[in-house]
Parts: C-alpha cells; sequence; structure tokens
C-alpha cells in the first residue's frame, strides 16, 4: 500500500486549520460546534469543487475515453486548489445566509486559517512530487525517485508564503488593523504571491501556457479583480441599509 504524502499532510493542514479557528472562535462569537460544521462542509465542498476543476481542465489527458467511476478516484490525485476555493466559498457564504452570520465575519475568521492549511497543502505537493519548480541542480535542489534531474524546491516556498500569511493577518486581527476586510488582504497577497511564484514552475508544458502564462496565472488575473468587485457591492450595500431611515 502506498502512501499519498498530500493526502497525509492535507489532513494535518485541515487539523491544523481546525485547531486554529477553535481557539480563536470566542473572538468572533462563534461556538465550537459552530467551528466544527464549518470545517466539515467547507471539506466536503472543497474537495467537490477542487476535483471539478481538475477534471476540467484535463479532460482530454486524463479522462476522456475512460470510464465516469474515474472522475470520482480522487485517491489517484488531482486537485485544484482554485476549485477548492471556489467550492468552500460558495459553501460558506450559503451557510452564512442560512445560520444568518454576517458574510464578513466568516470570511475575515476563516482566512488565516485557509492560509495555515494551504502550507501543509504545499509541503505534501513537495513531498509528492507535484506542482515542481524548474530544472535546478543547485543548493537545496529537490530530487525525486526515477528522475535524473533535480528541481528547485518551488513548492516548499508556496508554503513558507502560505504561513507568512497567515502570520500577517493574526497580526491584523490581534491589532484590529483590517476588519471586515482580512479576506480580501489575504486575496490580495495571495494572488500576488501565487502569480509571481508560478514564473517558476517546471511542470507546465508550454503548450498549457497562453501567452507564458500558466493556468493559475490566468485565474489571478481575473480572481483578484472580481473579489475587490464582490467587496465593494457587499461594503456598499451595507452602507445603503445602514444610512436607510426608520420609518
Amino acid at each position: 500500500m502506498h502512501i499519498r504524502w498530500y493526502g497525509v499532510m492535507a489532513a494535518c493542514g485541515l487539523l491544523a486549520a481546525f485547531l486554529l479557528m477553535q481557539k480563536r472562535c470566542d473572538k468572533y462569537g462563534f461556538t465550537k460546534d459552530n467551528v466544527s460544521d464549518m470545517v466539515f462542509w467547507t471539506m466536503l465542498a472543497a474537495i467537490i469543487g477542487a476535483r471539478t476543476l481538475y477534471v476540467i481542465r484535463f479532460w482530454d489527458e486524463g479522462f476522456a475515453g475512460r470510464p465516469f467511476i474515474s472522475v470520482c478516484k480522487v485517491y489517484e490525485g488531482g486537485l485544484v486548489f482554485f476549485g477548492g476555493f471556489c467550492g468552500a466559498a460558495l459553501l460558506l457564504v450559503g451557510m452564512s445566509y442560512w445560520r444568518k452570520w454576517p458574510v464578513w465575519k466568516v470570511a475575515d475568521f476563516v482566512s488565516p486559517a485557509l492560509a495555515l492549511g494551504h502550507a501543509f497543502g504545499r509541503m505534501g505537493c513537495l513531498l509528492n512530487g507535484c506542482c515542481y519548480g524548474f530544472p535546478y541542480d543547485g543548493f537545496c535542489a529537490f530530487r525525486y525517485v526515477d528522475e535524473p534531474n533535480g528541481t528547485f524546491p518551488l513548492q516548499f516556498f508556496s508554503a513558507l508564503g502560505n504561513l507568512i500569511i497567515c502570520l500577517v493577518l493574526l497580526l491584523c486581527e490581534k491589532k484590529g488593523w483590517l476588519k471586515k476586510r482580512l479576506f480580501l488582504a489575504y486575496m490580495v497577497m495571495y494572488n500576488i504571491g501565487r502569480f509571481c511564484i508560478e514564473y517558476g514552475r517546471g511542470d507546465y508544458p508550454a503548450e498549457q501556457r497562453v501567452q507564458g502564462l500558466t493556468p493559475a496565472q490566468i485565474t489571478c488575473l481575473w480572481l483578484l479583480p472580481a473579489v475587490c468587485v464582490v467587496y465593494a457591492v457587499f461594503h456598499f450595500a451595507g452602507r445603503s441599509i445602514k444610512g436607510t431611515p426608520a420609518k
């Protein structure tokens, strides 16, 4: 039986995110049961979203002509972060409205935990041998079994970047900075960092790039403006409601 290190590290990341949310829940007025519900349902939505985007992106290469059940074989590998992010975000928005939680309070609450969990996931990529960097045989080069050449340990620096984002968000939270804007800060930092670090990817052939950009970079280009627009809509809508005179 083979150990899927990505799955092991993803589980560790989920546990770390859960513990961080449990520790901070009182600050946001959530109970520990609320946190358990958030983590459980968000995990399911994230897996479905991450797998769905992977299947769509690599349908021709990995799924066309195969039995449909292969789409469900997540244990064989094949998840995309942005798909999981969208699935989790939609679930949390729906849960917020269902339970009458302020959407931005939930968003601020989960942002540091999301960055922490993602850091563990990127270390899983390093151990699993996916999302690797450009060919490199210098200091700290990472070599995989049956691979003659070394690669730059890009996944480690991606994990480090996510950890730094988590710490910055926790500091802002402690100081009372960017209240109701922590999630937006997370999106700005993550998308800029992800766009830059993608230039070091070595696992994308030229035919999978568009004008030299990876699929993740293209996603960053539209996702960050989209989040800013959504934030502006919620922000001004909230101000409009507060400014409505009582009848």
